[in-house]
């Protein structure tokens, strides 16, 4: 067997035979499958049969495929002239061409036909934005690749670059409607039609047919009636699909026929891992679950690809990656559990990550607000800081390969709740990124930020720099969203158009100069959010807080509720200020709300206003159904009115005080009505001579006076100073000597 062609830093990919796999050989190209060892990653390499004609308006043409980069089509890497020959690289597409996919078939189902005619027509007003870039065959320069079980992607693999203006034409909008009608009306006969696609077969070749005629009509000036067309057929699509895409209907990965198959991988690891499932997963078709026969833990197994598909540079990474990962100083990285050569075939086992990958999150959520995308970035910083700080060289990371580590397994139910939560109300969430190449990331599935970045003029430090944190988030936003994907923001539009521009500003520099640090851009996108004042502290759950669904689960805490600002109108219950979390830590700014942040409605609030009968939305929670229909706590003509006067307000409160402070007063005993009128202090006697005031007897001689003992002084009357009691001996009691012989004289008026 011959050693494998090498052009420039691209190993032409050789089958079991020694042959070059070419994709596509016509009059105008050849495009074989190469591997490129210093990305690693799989690349097309279209060589021109033709000299150019027009150099400049070939490289200008390529040049603007590299600026504005899409999901939906394949990056274009490089371009240039080698010995005469014109050349350009684009990214690998792991999928079969769409003319191909669809020959090997003689019926297709009917929700099938149309997920792929909504998909071919999104992939064509993708190419033609950007120029006439639109093949003459559509169909086989668009290849199918299967990403979930129930859903496929159409992406463009080849594009015109060269300036034939003889054979260039101008689509005419009369063409494409003409197509566009025979094609909805092939799909809606074939539907029965109803409303809804049935699960009906269509024949696979009249639909290529048709579908093809229509894509060829596509062109720059038909721009939107490409789209409405899109929003035509997605009508007549099931809202809810059950079951997987057919086995027969599947379409077929690029690179498993040149890998061995999973018996030969079963066979290599029989002492080291025991097989779960041979089960084919398109959404990831070169990996098996297994589990280790040491440990017992749960393991994904795949082929390390061999020397005449791959360079041997990706088995030394691998290696390397094995060490590393198990070090205490890169806990945020992937684990390799094993690495293992038998027999000239190679196979690593990745340890399961329990955890979210941050495109599973993206697929349930659609797009996260400003401040949630904060906390990937903010979290993601400190595992790119780690990925920096290794001596592991990878160049390319997914959506796929990003994973938030909840703590909870992913047959948990509190996982599934996690997945349609706000960030800011998850308990904790650590990330993790898998930092070892993959066949799914060498093959060009999954999703990969850098897709959006322009070419740099000169190479940074790292890889991780400002401009790919601002590309990642740009999906996280839902600002570029993967093919079949649409999003509806609902956060403020202020706020997402503020940070839009910050993220288009980090992505111009890298093509301008060099690339921004990531430190300094979480640091203007703090600002922002401080501006905004979007991200507020949750309010800690209390005690007894069972009685909501969210507190049960221990996840969401009890919303912070926002005052509402006064009208004079009477407003109306709107069922998304309940039922969105969106709103619920969202502050008010000084210069008024944004159009699309509303205030949270008070528990006390909704219960006065669905006093009036006014019903209670369908889709708001439990406890707001619950308010709903309890009794009212006011009156009704009270409910609703805010114009009470200021000094009303302020006599309610002075009186209602007053009362309470008497109510307190009394209970304690120190009320004013309660003390005793005898407990006053007497005022002093005056001074009086006892000889004189009680009469003698003339025949009995006065004796001297003698002093009686007082009786025993009382601590609660204090004594009066300067009185002396003396009485005659002989005398009666104490009480008759006092007691006066006859009532004192009345003075006159």
């Amino acid at each position: 067997m011959s050693e494998p062609s090498l052009f420039r830093h691209y190993q032409i990919v050789q089958d079991a035979d020694g042959n070059n796999v070419e994709l596509v050989r016509s009059a105008e190209q050849v495009a074989v499958l190469a591997f490129d060892h210093q990305q690693l990653e799989y690349v097309h390499c279209h060589v021109l049969l033709e000299p150019l004609s027009n150099r400049a308006s070939f490289e200008e043409s390529c040049k603007a495929l590299q600026k504005r980069g899409h999901p939906a089509l394949a990056r274009m890497i490089e371009c240039g002239e080698d010995e005469e020959n014109p050349f350009y690289i684009t990214s690998n597409v792991d999928g079969e061409a769409l003319r191909g996919y669809l020959a090997h078939q003689q019926d297709i189902p009917g929700w099938l036909a149309i997920m792929i005619a909504c998909r071919a027509l999104e992939t064509a007003v993708a190419v033609v934005e950007r120029g006439e870039f639109l093949t003459e065959t559509p169909l086989d320069s668009f290849r199918i690749v299967q990403t979930a079980p129930q859903a496929v992607q159409i992406i463009a693999a080849d594009f015109r670059v060269l300036d034939n203006s003889g054979s260039k034409k101008r689509a005419l909008k009369t063409s494409f409607e003409k197509q566009a009608k025979f094609l909805r009306t092939f799909l809606v006969e074939h539907g029965g039609g109803g409303p809804t696609m049935l699960d009906q077969a269509l024949p696979s070749a009249d639909f290529a047919e048709l579908l093809g005629a229509c894509l060829s009509s596509a062109g720059v000036g038909v721009i939107a009636t490409m789209r409405e067309l899109r929003s035509t057929l997605q009508k007549l699509a099931p809202e809810h699909l059950s079951g997987e895409i057919p086995t027969a209907h599947k379409p077929r990965a690029l690179l498993a026929p040149l890998l061995a198959s999973y018996q030969e991988v079963a066979r290599g690891l029989v002492n080291l891992v025991r097989i779960q499932s041979q089960r084919l997963d398109m959404a990831n078709p070169y990996s098996m679950r297994g589990t280790l026969t040491k440990t017992g833990r749960a393991v994904l197994i795949e082929q390390v690809p061999p020397a005449r598909i791959a360079h041997a540079r990706v088995k030394d990474i691998d290696e390397s990656a094995f060490k590393i990962t198990k070090q205490r100083d890169n806990s945020a990285l992937v684990t390799l559990a094993l690495v293992n050569e038998s027999e000239d075939l190679t196979c690593l086992a990745e340890e399961i990550v329990e955890g979210l990958s941050l495109a599973e999150l993206m697929r349930e959520r659609r797009c996260l607000d400003v401040q949630e995308a904060y906390l990937v970035l903010a979290g993601l910083d400190t595992a790119l800081t780690q990925l920096d700080n290794s001596t592991l060289p990878a160049t390319k990371l997914r959506l796929e390969d990003i994973f938030l580590l909840t703590g909870f397994a992913r047959e948990d139910p509190r996982t599934t709740k996690l997945l349609v939560s706000k960030l800011n109300e998850w308990p904790a969430f650590n990330i993790l990124v898998r930092a070892h190449p993959t066949l799914a990331s060498m093959a060009g599935r999954g999703t990969d930020p850098a897709v959006l970045l322009p070419p740099a003029r000169s190479g940074g430090s790292t890889a991780w720099h400002a401009g790919w944190l601002a590309a990642l988030c740009k999906f996280l936003l839902g600002l570029e969203s993967p093919v079949g994907v649409y999003s509806d923001p609902q956060s403020g539009a202020r706020e997402r158009e503020t940070v839009a521009r910050l993220l288009d500003d980090e992505i111009a520099k890298i093509a301008e100069s060099k690339p921004g640090q990531r430190s300094d851009f979480l640091g203007r996108y703090a600002r922002i959010i401080q501006h905004y004042d979007l991200v507020k502290p949750n309010e800690p759950a209390r005690a007894g807080g069972g009685t909501e669904p969210a507190v049960d689960y221990g996840l969401k805490p009890r919303s912070k509720t926002i005052p509402i600002s006064k009208t004079a109108q009477r407003r109306e219950f709107s069922g998304s200020l309940a039922t969105d979390p969106a709103h619920a830590g969202v502050a008010l700014t000084s210069g008024g709300a944004p159009s699309g942040d509303k205030p949270t409605i008070g528990f006390a609030e909704l219960l006065f206003r669905n006093s009036g009968g006014e019903p209670s939305p369908p889709d708001a929670p439990d406890w707001a159904r619950a308010a709903a229909s309890a009794p009212p706590t006011l009156p009704a003509h009270l409910v609703g009115r805010d114009d009470v006067p200021v000094w009303l307000k302020a006599a309610v409160f002075l009186s209602g005080s007053m009362v309470i402070g008497a109510f307190c007063a009394h209970l304690s005993g120190h009320a004013l009505w309660q003390k005793k009128r005898g407990a006053a202090l007497p005022h002093p006697a005056p001074l009086v001579n006892i000889a004189k005031a009680i009469p003698v007897p003339a025949e009995s001689p006065v004796p001297k006076a003698i002093p009686v003992t007082p009786p025993p002084e009382d601590t609660t009357r204090p004594a009066v100073p300067g009185v002396s009691l003396s009485l005659p001996p002989g005398a009666g009691g104490l009480r008759d000597q006092l007691a006066p012989a006859t009532p004192p004289p009345v003075p006159p008026q």
